[in-house]
C-alpha cells in the first residue's frame, strides 16, 4: 500500500522531471518504491480507492473511475482510434495524443500546457514522465489515474489497440 504521509515525486511545488514505471499492477517511482497499485479493478493510491470500470471494445475505448467520495474520472476516446483521447478529473481536462501514428508515446496536456508523457515499451512496462515542461502542477491521483487508463489502452501486454 502508499504510504501517503511521505512527499509525493516530483509534481508538487518545485517541478522535476521524474520517471514512474508501472510493471504489472504496480506503480513505482524512480527510488523503487511501489506509489500505487491495482487489485481487483481497484486502483489504491495515496487514500484513495479508485473502482475502475473499462470498456475495451475493438472500436471504443472507454476508461471510468469512481473515488471513494464520489468524484468521476473519465477517459475517452476522440476519433476512430485511441490516438487521441480526453480525460476529465473533476474539473480538470486533460488532452493525452500520440505522438506519432507509429508510436504509442502520449503527450499529455491540460489547458494547451504539457504536464507529463507516456512511453509504453514492448515488454510491458510502461514508463511516465511527470513534471515535464516545467508546467504547473498535475495532482496525483490524476496523474496515478491517467497513467493507469494508458496503460489499458496502450500496453501491448495489457490491451493492444490500433
Amino acid at each position: 500500500m502508499v504510504d501517503a504521509q511521505r512527499p509525493k515525486a516530483g509534481i508538487f511545488g518545485s517541478h522535476t522531471e521524474e520517471t514512474w514505471v508501472w510493471l504489472g499492477n504496480e506503480l513505482f517511482d524512480e527510488s523503487g518504491e511501489v506509489i500505487a497499485d491495482v487489485r481487483s479493478d481497484v486502483l489504491y493510491v495515496d487514500r484513495e480507492r479508485l473502482l475502475i470500470e473499462s470498456t475495451p471494445g475493438t472500436m471504443r475505448f472507454r476508461c471510468r473511475a469512481t473515488l471513494s467520495g464520489g468524484e468521476v474520472y473519465t477517459m475517452t476516446q476522440n476519433s476512430f482510434t485511441v490516438g487521441d483521447l480526453t480525460a476529465v478529473c473533476g474539473r480538470r481536462t486533460y488532452s493525452l495524443k500520440r505522438v506519432s501514428p507509429w508510436r504509442k508515446e502520449r503527450l499529455i496536456t491540460n489547458n494547451g500546457v504539457e504536464v507529463a508523457r507516456l512511453r509504453p515499451m514492448t515488454s510491458g512496462k510502461v514508463e511516465f514522465i511527470v513534471g515535464t515542461a516545467g508546467s504547473e502542477a498535475l495532482p496525483f491521483v490524476d496523474a496515478v489515474f491517467l497513467s493507469w487508463a494508458c496503460v489499458l489502452v496502450d500496453s501491448a501486454v495489457r490491451r493492444p489497440k490500433i
